[in-house]
């Protein structure tokens, strides 16, 4: 603590006090510690924070804002910021010597990135992600999920339109002869390096339904006249 001669800081508030000269703190390199029981919770040392800790590397928050330098073994929360971005904010828990996988990150660019490398994930580091705000490495568990569309045009009863023009199923047979999948649905390989837009898939399922129901619909039709002609051929004998 730093104070005037004739002044002491009071445990009861203090008034009358110039931050200039009146301030905890120190005014040589050494830390800044607080203890409870003589045992250190508190330290401020070297611009960093550490709480609840009894050496820099012990257990316990780490609020930083550059790269950390620990021990391989360390167990230490983090509050950081985390590459590749300056300006991220990010938690992470370092039990091996790479310190570069945060549990959270909150990037400068308003993405959010839970459980991915800073550096080498391919979410991490995905180039054709612009338009996406939220990552998370090894799924999402959740009760329930709502998309949104902006206009009925991004649904697909469009294929109840009679203008629809419904492909022939001998033109789907050729394709999936030659193609080994549907028309329109992406193949294997795609899905594989390109992943699925589950809304848009979504919509294309139901595209895809609606065109098997047209399908069966016209099946059906074909199958009563063809009964009703048996009929009129049984009655006819």
């Amino acid at each position: 603590m730093v104070f005037n001669k004739a002044q002491s800081w009071s445990l009861t508030g203090n008034s009358g006090t110039d931050p200039a000269i009146n301030f905890i703190g120190t005014t040589d390199n050494k830390d800044l510690v607080f203890k409870t029981n003589n045992a250190e919770r508190f330290k401020i040392a070297d611009g960093r924070m550490f709480f609840n800790i009894n050496t820099v590397d012990g257990d316990g928050i780490d609020i930083i804002d550059n790269t950390p330098s620990k021990n391989s073994g360390t167990d230490v929360v983090w509050i950081k910021s985390v590459h590749p971005q300056s300006n991220d904010v990010g938690l992470l828990t370092i039990s091996t010597a790479n310190w570069q996988y945060p549990i959270f990150s909150a990037r400068e660019n308003g993405r959010i990135l839970m459980g991915v490398n800073a550096y080498n994930s391919s979410l991490a580091s995905c180039t054709d992600c612009s338009n996406y705000r939220l990552f998370v490495k090894d799924g999402i568990k959740t009760e329930k999920i709502k998309v949104e569309f902006a206009n009925v045009n991004g649904w697909a009863d469009y294929v109840f339109s009679d203008d629809y023009k419904l492909l022939p199923l001998h033109e789907v047979k050729k394709f999936i002869t030659l193609n080994k999948h549907l028309p329109e649905v992406p193949s294997a390989d795609e899905v594989v390096k390109n992943g699925v837009e589950l809304k848009e898939m979504n919509v294309l399922l139901l595209k895809k339904i609606e065109e098997l129901t047209l399908h069966l619909i016209g099946l059906n039709e074909k199958l009563e006249k063809q009964d009703k002609k048996i009929q009129q051929l049984e009655k006819n004998k």
